[in-house]
């Protein structure tokens, strides 16, 4: 009889940041445990495709910012991107973060590679459609500034870690507070040496399609900061 799938969950709850903004060479696999999300194939309701990795995430915050932590078990993880804003999702392997204000127009997404290059996009209501149609370039909805959100990378020989900050100013917030309330998600592009990548997320997608903002989770942020 095969493993049920993880049950998916809608609410996903950051506690206050604690210690060093940046730890990536701390986490691994071993560090995961009941505050982190499971990456799943939500779409898949019979359980993962084969060739599926493992990956879990976690939000911190504190009053200027969010900290977005991942770990993707897989071999080999690379891309081959080298510099700011590459299609980094046609080069390699990629961790994707997502994250709006509930109920306003713009969102976020933002991609982190194993070599800790970036990809910057804030999207307006139609613009994917709109890029998706060739009607807009990419261009139109890139971040250029390299200080815009800060990022950090850890490989190892099986796994890979990526942390992201998110300064509350890029969603034109003064700052994050228990009040807000947000809707985020994250991803993943698993190559693990493939022609083609398996996809994942922390959100219960009914498609292995990211940008289904209805169904991201809800970002609830407890305690103080």
């Amino acid at each position: 009889m095969s493993t049920p799938p993880p049950a998916l969950a809608s609410v996903w709850r950051a506690r206050p940041v604690a210690g060093p903004l940046f730890d990536a060479s701390r986490l691994s696999p071993a560090s995961v445990d009941a505050s982190w999300q499971p990456l799943v194939q939500g779409w898949r309701p019979d359980g993962p495709e084969p060739g599926f990795h493992p990956g879990w995430a976690r939000v911190g915050w504190h009053g200027s910012f969010l900290r977005y932590d991942a770990v993707f078990v897989g071999a080999g993880a690379g891309n081959r991107a080298r510099r700011l804003n590459e299609r980094t999702w046609e080069l390699g392997d990629i961790c994707e973060v997502f994250l709006q204000v509930s109920g306003q127009p713009l969102y976020l997404e933002l991609h982190i590679t194993p070599e800790n290059q970036r990809l910057q996009l804030l999207w307006p209501p139609d613009g994917l459609e709109r890029f998706r149609r060739g009607e807009a370039p990419l261009a139109n909805f890139q971040i250029d500034l390299g200080d815009w959100v800060r990022s950090a990378v850890h490989v190892a020989p099986d796994y890979w870690v990526a942390q992201a900050l998110i300064p509350a100013n890029v969603l034109g917030l003064p700052l994050f507070s228990a009040q807000l309330a947000l809707d985020t998600t994250v991803c993943r592009y698993d190559y693990s040496g493939r022609p083609e990548p398996v996809y994942s997320a922390t959100a219960p997608l009914t498609e292995p399609s990211y940008h289904r903002r209805h169904e991201w989770q809800r970002l609830v942020l407890e305690g103080g900061a």
